[in-house]
């Protein structure tokens, strides 16, 4: 049986999310690399290869074990992943989760991430059947912080030293949106 059996690949007006693929390692490994995309990720930047390659082994086992989902980000009518968003500590019994996403920087501020997003959103209390989607966002994260607001996120709490990466803590902001206030969904 194939790993991705049953993944839900959504498609967009200019995007198609699907699994992200061994194939695209060397897409992987370009936006996993690069310091100022990673710089509020909460991980180090990947050094090679082999390590986006357990990245994706990373993300097929989270969706093979059910405790989470990670899409690839591609533009409709290509096939070069330019990121990927998804959902990650799932609480079953609690239909809640938390959402994570990058993407390449050459394909930042075209809104390609708030189309990404709306769309799992949208599968994730429709499909998926979550009441609430949290994100935890650095407090210096403008940019992410502006985007899952223009998504109908509230933020709810400052949790202090909540991420440790690079050997120093830092702080993050809990955002969440509950179903019954996803009018845009």
């Amino acid at each position: 049986m194939n790993t991705y059996d049953n993944f839900p690949v959504i498609e967009t007006e200019r995007l198609k999310l699907r699994p992200v693929l061994q194939s695209d390692i060397t897409e992987i490994f370009s936006t996993f690399s690069d310091a100022g995309a990673m710089q509020f990720y909460g991980m180090e930047p990947l050094k090679s290869e082999e390590d986006a390659f357990s990245l994706i082994e990373a993300f097929e086992k989270g969706f093979k074990s059910g405790s989470a989902i990670r899409w690839g980000i591609v533009l409709q009518g290509e096939d070069k992943l330019i990121g990927t968003c998804g959902f990650h500590n799932w609480s079953k019994s609690d239909q809640r989760t938390e959402v994570g996403y990058e993407l390449n920087r050459e394909y930042w501020h075209k809104g390609f991430m708030n189309e990404a997003l709306r769309a799992i959103i949208h599968y994730g209390f429709n499909g998926m059947e979550f009441n609430r989607i949290a994100a935890t966002i650095r407090p210096e994260n403008s940019s992410s912080r502006a985007l899952v607001e223009k998504l109908g996120f509230n933020q709810e709490a400052l949790l202090k030293e909540y991420q440790k990466a690079d050997g120093e803590y830092y702080d993050m902001y809990v955002y969440s949106l509950l179903k019954r206030n996803a009018d845009l969904y």
